[in-house]
């Protein structure tokens, strides 16, 4: 395997990478660890990898990790029963951001402190703004108006979606949101999901290993047989992984460092299930 030097956004990351494998490369079976590390194609691969040069060392903990990956590397994998996608960022985005529980939540910070959040809770703005002793939030009702109207789809979310339920697999939206942007979404894509998981009803965000687990809970799959499909690292890719879940990162922009960009995806036409062909 040829050790091609990935390109990195700062010199800091270039050089953390250069002291990981060498690091690597004196330890015990140093030479299967470092060329997952100069590839890390699986998942969880791609996690500890980005961990390390994010962290600037090689920590035993990190290395065992990585050594499990390694010896499971021409393990085949698990049939994908189900793909869940993100939300926001993902499948859909908002045309005019205007933050409007935010807005509520400067206004009342201790409040806000000691009540749960929306994103965790089935509640309104209005409701919320009570919550937190705050007067009827009429601008604030304005502006969430305003950003449920602009909420739109990417030009390949319909596509990716039927091609996904295509080929059997069960097709789940799983996000962490407020409940007041649960209803567009339901609008936009209708009858092509198959189970709606939101973190202001599962009482959980992502990444906690209870959202993922409510997750399958309603899939009615195994961890390993779910596929997470996201654009943000830490929800969407660790917290699947953690779960163990497997996951690509969509990076629409093509800004993925090292680790992230070999399970990256610049397109959702790109996001694959694993189906084994048929004998």
């Amino acid at each position: 395997m040829s050790d091609v030097h990935p390109s990195f956004r700062t010199l800091t990351e270039h050089t953390a990478y250069a002291n990981l494998l060498a690091n690597l490369t004196i330890r015990d079976r140093g030479d299967e660890a470092s060329a997952i590390f100069r590839e890390p194609i699986d998942p969880e691969a791609a996690v500890i990898v980005d961990e390390m040069i994010r962290a600037g060392t090689v920590s035993d903990d990190l290395y065992t990790r990585l050594l499990a990956v390694a010896d499971r590397r021409f393990d085949q994998q698990p049939v994908t029963q189900a793909v869940a996608f993100d939300a926001f960022g993902t499948l859909v985005h908002i045309g005019r951001k205007r933050h409007p529980f935010e807005r509520l939540i400067r206004q009342a910070r201790e409040q806000a402190q000691a009540v749960p959040s929306p994103m965790v809770q089935p509640i309104g703005l209005a409701d919320y703004a009570a919550a937190l002793g705050l007067p009827h939030p009429t601008a604030e009702l304005a502006a969430l108006n305003e950003e449920l109207a602009t909420i739109a789809l990417y030009p390949d979310t319909l596509d990716a979606l039927r091609r996904v339920r295509d080929q059997g697999v069960k097709v789940a939206v799983a996000s962490n949101l407020a409940q007041s942007y649960a209803a567009p979404l339901r609008a936009l894509l209708g009858d092509l999901i198959d189970v709606w998981h939101f973190s202001f009803d599962a009482g959980a965000i992502k990444p906690a290993r209870a959202f993922y687990a409510g997750l399958t809970a309603k899939l009615g799959c195994g961890a390993s047989e779910l596929l997470m499909v996201g654009d943000t690292w830490a929800a969407d890719v660790v917290g699947a992984v953690s779960a163990g879940s497997r996951a690509q990162w969509l990076d629409r922009d093509g800004r993925a460092s090292h680790a992230r960009r070999f399970i990256a995806i610049r397109s959702l036409a790109d996001a694959h299930p694993y189906r084994r062909p048929a004998t």
